[in-house]
């Protein structure tokens, strides 16, 4: 029975663990293949505007309340 190939070779002896330093870290499995390359940009893309988001929300939303002298009022007066 013949052996499938699904890629040119295993790229099993890539993954060694959590890399330590950027030597290992660019050639991990991830930066070492160029198809990963679009899905890294996707993910940082939606991390940044959902910290982007999550930032916008805390300052300009009135009923979120950071400052602790503003946090037990029940009536807002600062507005």
């Amino acid at each position: 029975m013949a052996t499938r190939t699904m890629a040119d070779g295993s790229r099993l002896h890539l993954h060694k663990g959590m890399p330590t330093n950027m030597n290992e870290l660019r050639n991990s499995i991830w930066l070492s293949d160029p198809g990963a390359y679009p899905v890294l940009g996707v993910v940082t893309f939606a991390c940044t505007m959902s910290a982007a988001f999550i930032t916008y929300c805390c300052v300009r939303n009135p009923d979120v309340r950071i400052m602790t002298g503003r946090r037990q009022q029940l009536i807002r007066t600062w507005e």
